[in-house]
This record gives C-alpha cells, structure tokens and sequence, in this order.
C-alpha cells in the first residue's frame, strides 16, 4: 500500500475527510493532509483546510489563513467556499462579498440563491431593492435545495 504522502490529491483529500470526522485526535493529521492535497491543486482539500482553520479544528483558529485558503478553494469553483468568503469577506470588502456571492449562485448554490434572494429584498451588500428579482432568487434556491450537488 502506498503511504499517504504518495496519494494523489483526490485520495489524500477523501482520506483526510476520514480523519477530520473520526475526532479530536486524528484532525491535526486531517489539516496536514489537507494542505498537502491542497498544494497539489485540490479545490475541495482547500475548502477543508479553511473550513478547518476558521474553526480551529486540528490545531490554532487562524481567520487570515482560512480566508486565504477558503479564496484559493473559490478560485477553485468550490460552490460552497464561494459562499463562505463572500459572508467573511460582507463586512470588510462588500464588492468582492458580492462577487463571491453571485459566483456561487451561478452555480446555483442554494444557501447563496436564498442569500441573494434577502439581500435583494432589503437592499443590502450593493444590491439595489428589487422585490421581482428576490421572488425569482427565492424560486431558484428553492429548486436547488432540490437537485443540490454533493459536498466536495
């Protein structure tokens, strides 16, 4: 059997999601591995690696370091780390937040469909008030939830 490091980023990454849901214990070696998979290319080892970072999951919370790694996720086409910049990045840079945000509902990303849909009902983030186009986002992330892609 190959030893982890020798995996490509596909199997490194399904291997640290084991190890990231297995517990406390083995979630430092589930952040490495990530990073690993991560530096090899893999958008859903980033996406994890952030996810992990921002919660403090296998080692310290770093915020800087899980934006970066969430954005390089993104970049990535990781629908779900789309969503996530764009709420980490809301207060701070609101046109790059909204960029994020209508990237993920490109991909028809229910959470950011339904996100869109409120902030385009109480004209927030850039958006301009508009009720009709709120209705239709409301409508597109209802379908979504219904047909929604598996987790990277």
């Amino acid at each position: 059997m190959a030893s982890p490091l020798a995996l490509a980023a596909p199997d490194v990454t399904a291997r640290a999601k084991v190890l990231m849901r297995a517990g406390v214990a083995s979630q430092p070696q589930a952040r490495a591995l990530f990073e690993q998979a991560a530096g090899q290319g893999s958008g859903p080892a980033a996406y994890y690696l952030g996810l992990m970072l921002k919660n403090g999951m296998g080692g310290a919370q770093d915020s800087a370091a899980a934006l970066r790694w969430l954005e390089l996720a993104a970049q990535r086409q990781v629908a779900p780390a789309m969503f996530i910049v764009a709420n980490m990045l809301q207060d701070s840079d609101e046109g790059m937040a909204r960029f994020w945000l209508d990237a993920a509902c490109d991909l028809n990303y229910p959470e950011a469909l339904q996100q869109k849909s409120v902030a385009l009902a109480e004209g927030r983030m850039g958006y301009a008030h508009n009720e009709e186009q709120s209705f239709l986002y409301l409508k597109m992330a209802t379908h979504a939830m219904g047909h929604r892609t598996p987790e990277p």
